[in-house]
């Protein structure tokens, strides 16, 4: 496998891997909560709003904006979608500072798992937040590959997540 391929699946791997995890805490369409975690620390929920998600300036048709969450929790805001069909989804994780850090982000786009990453050294596609109040606005651009076809290369998508973390 070439190293091109080799990246490509790692980092549709990384991006699928990060919205299954942020949608395994499937909490529907409650209103935003604060739950205690196992660590005995207060986790901050945030679902619905007013969530944007857009990719090459379109909006990410199949995506139930309701099932967007944010939860605030350990250092982190964690973004997440469920996935509808397994054909698109989100999941964001960021630091939880006065001037918040994108440390990664993984969508499905039309079966395609696209992520912004490191891993191994390496870094893939870009990613930056502004805060305005409690919206987070998140624009850059995520690679990743063709998933019906993997070995015609890497794709990049722009994409903007607008969220509420309330």
């Amino acid at each position: 496998m070439t190293k091109n391929r080799v990246l490509a699946a790692g980092i549709g791997m990384l991006a699928t891997a990060a919205v299954l995890v942020g949608c395994s805490d499937d909490k529907g369409n409650e209103p935003a909560a604060a739950s205690s975690s196992a660590n005995g620390s207060t986790a901050q929920v945030a679902s619905g709003g007013s969530t944007e998600v857009k990719v090459e300036g379109q909006d990410l048709a199949g995506l139930d904006l309701n099932s967007v969450t944010c939860v605030k929790a350990g250092g982190k805001i964690n973004v997440a979608s469920a996935a509808i069909g397994g054909q698109q989804g989100l999941g964001v994780v960021m630091t939880d500072d006065a001037a918040p850090k994108v440390e990664s982000v993984g969508l499905v786009v039309d079966g395609n798992a696209l992520a912004v990453a490191s891993m191994a050294g390496a870094s893939s596609g870009t990613a930056d937040v502004k805060v305005d109040g409690s919206t987070y606005t998140i624009t850059g651009e995520a690679v990743g590959a063709d998933m019906k076809n993997p070995m015609a290369g890497m794709i990049t998508k722009k994409f903007e997540i607008k969220v509420d973390c309330s």
